[in-house]
């Protein structure tokens, strides 16, 4: 499959789609857009076997200089450089180190270099160093299946960091005065959100079979597990988090603030002005940004049969301009760590995420079992840093 036979088939089901859905045919539009994942998945299967086509193809053979000189009889031209043999630059030299070690290979004395000058710089390392091309990835397909963890604040401060939270104007707001009377000082109450050091690991373990994949699919294979293990639990936290052992997810440090919180009636259904009442929750300078987040199922099972006064559908489906369409104005992204029925409203901004340290991986290997074990992990911690950049909207049995 050629990305161009992808691409055309892709958006003719988009399309589809499309059109499904303004007619109201919410099931068939369902069963295409599976269709839809279906063909991504296959296409994604063709770029890894590419990938380790092109690894293949990329592979250089090397030879020793030692004792290879050669007698000049005659006029030669000296040479200043080697022809056709390319120095392998350093963030190569590493990716290829840490696959061979996670998969028990022999590395070549340049390799080995780079991996101990790489993992051995700071004693703050507990763990060995993702190639800072692999963690990229990882990073942004972390952030693709967890929408709300992928638009909040992202901070990088060792150690405990606090976080000034507005709670309230005492006195001094704006207002109008007399010429002859003095302004009033404005006074704000702060609380303060304290974001400290929470540890998020996950064990894979895997056959000896590992040690025969290429160094393009290992890596492929170990992302996928991250993304899969360690982001989802990333995603989850930042959503409910219980704020002990984990991250405070947004529902858990919105749960006693009644002020922003609104419900509607399960058996009925969510209506028209559920969704206004909840959009007014936010304050106005959170509002450009601000995005609605929920289930798959809350999307077009809840979200998607919202109507207004004229009987059009209130929800649009849009891929183009980020998530999966837009309500009320506002992008409508899937987070599948949301609980079914509940809708989040608000600027994801509002939440900070803190990272103490950025993903790392150790393994160990059991000869005995024959089994290779990796894990996983990152510090981190999250909280709410303003309350008003939220709305939750949640069903009422």
């Amino acid at each position: 499959m050629t990305f161009e036979n992808y691409t055309e088939q892709r958006n003719a089901l988009v399309q589809e789609s499309e059109e499904l859905i303004n007619a109201g045919l919410l099931e068939d539009a369902q069963a295409k857009m599976k269709k839809i994942e279906s063909l991504d998945a296959q296409f994604e299967a063709v770029k890894l076997e590419m990938a380790n086509l092109n690894a293949l193809k990329e592979q250089t053979q090397t030879f020793e200089l030692e004792n290879k000189s050669i007698e000049n009889k005659g006029d030669l031209t000296v040479m200043t450089k080697l022809e056709n043999v390319q120095e392998m630059s350093n963030e190569t030299l590493y990716v290829n180190a840490f696959a061979k070690t996670f998969m028990g290979q022999e590395l070549t004395t340049q390799e080995n270099a780079v991996f101990v000058e790489m993992n051995n710089h700071t004693t703050a390392n507990t763990g060995v160093v993702i190639p800072t091309t692999t963690l990229n990835e990882i990073i942004t397909e972390i952030e693709a299946q967890s929408p709300f963890y992928a638009d909040a604040k992202k901070l990088q401060v060792k150690g405990f960091l606090s976080l000034p939270k507005h709670s309230a104007i005492v006195s001094g707001d704006a207002k109008s005065y007399l010429e002859s009377e003095a302004t009033e000082t404005e006074v704000n109450t702060f609380i303060e959100v304290q974001l400290g050091a929470k540890e998020v690991s996950k064990y894979i373990e895997v056959s000896f079979k590992l040690d025969a994949m290429s160094i393009p699919a290992f890596l492929e294979y170990l992302k996928g597990e991250i993304v899969e293990r360690v982001g989802t639990e990333l995603g989850r936290q930042s959503i409910s988090g219980n704020g002990v052992k984990e991250m405070t997810g947004v529902l858990t440090a919105l749960a006693g603030v009644t002020s922003q919180q609104s419900t509607y009636d399960a058996t009925a259904g969510l209506v028209y002005s559920d969704l206004t009442n909840a959009v007014s929750k936010i304050g106005a300078k959170h509002i450009t940004g601000t995005a609605i987040y929920a289930s798959n199922s809350t999307v077009w099972n809840v979200l998607g049969n919202v109507v207004d006064g004229n009987g059009r559908p209130l929800f649009i489906s849009d891929v183009v301009t980020g998530g999966v369409g837009r309500a009320l104005g506002f992008p409508v992204k899937v987070d599948s760590a949301i609980p079914d029925g509940t809708i989040i409203i608000g600027n994801a901004k509002g939440y900070a995420v803190n990272t103490n340290q950025s993903i790392g991986v150790e393994s160990e290997r059991d000869l005995k079992a024959r089994k290779t074990g990796f894990s996983a992990y990152t510090i981190v911690d999250g909280n709410v840093t303003h309350e008003k950049a939220f709305s939750i909207l949640a069903p009422q049995v």
